[in-house]
């Protein structure tokens, strides 16, 4: 039984313009959620998908290619923080109107963009693509029991974040 790789068969359709096609804007979500801005998510699925242009062939099954365009998109974010991790860029002005009004979609984005990389990334691997720990452990490189305990730490951040402000406050008579 012949098994057919993503490469290009010379009949005028190339497969990977066809997965590029079908799954690019959850691809560019999920990018979205790693790196927390618009141009970045841009840049970086397109960075991913340019390192895994031409590997193509070397993909046996056409259903795994999203999965090395997740796992190089990780790579490459991680890899990114690691030689800027130094400069802190935030996309909002110091000061904010105090008529804004902040939603909770707002509050989790900002508190995802908060998290170092590796922590934003299991988050998003795990429960906006809704990934197995054990194949999030996979897409970043590590062990199972470092991904869980990226996620246990990123979570617990995260709940303590986005705790109602009353709870912050406390409640005093």
């Amino acid at each position: 039984m012949k098994r057919e790789s993503i490469r290009s068969t010379g009949t005028g359709s190339d497969p990977f313009d066809e997965f590029v096609s079908a799954r690019y804007q959850p691809l560019l979500r999920g990018a979205f959620l790693i790196t927390g801005d618009v141009h970045d998510a841009r840049d970086l699925l397109h960075d991913a998908l340019a390192r895994v242009y031409p590997r193509r062939g070397a993909i046996r099954d056409p259903a795994a290619a999203e999965g090395y365009v997740r796992k190089a998109m990780v790579r490459t974010h991680v890899s990114r923080w690691r030689r800027t991790r130094r400069e802190v860029l935030t996309p909002f002005l110091p000061d904010v109107p105090a008529a804004a009004v902040e939603t909770r979609d707002d509050r989790l984005e900002a508190a995802l963009r908060a998290l170092p990389p590796r922590q934003r990334a299991v988050v998003v691997l795990r429960y906006y693509i809704d990934l197995p720990v054990a194949q999030v452990a996979e897409e970043l490189g590590c062990s199972v029991a470092t991904a869980k305990t990226h996620l246990a730490r990123a979570m617990r951040t995260l709940r303590q974040e986005l705790a109602p402000v009353e709870e912050m406050v406390g409640h005093g008579g």
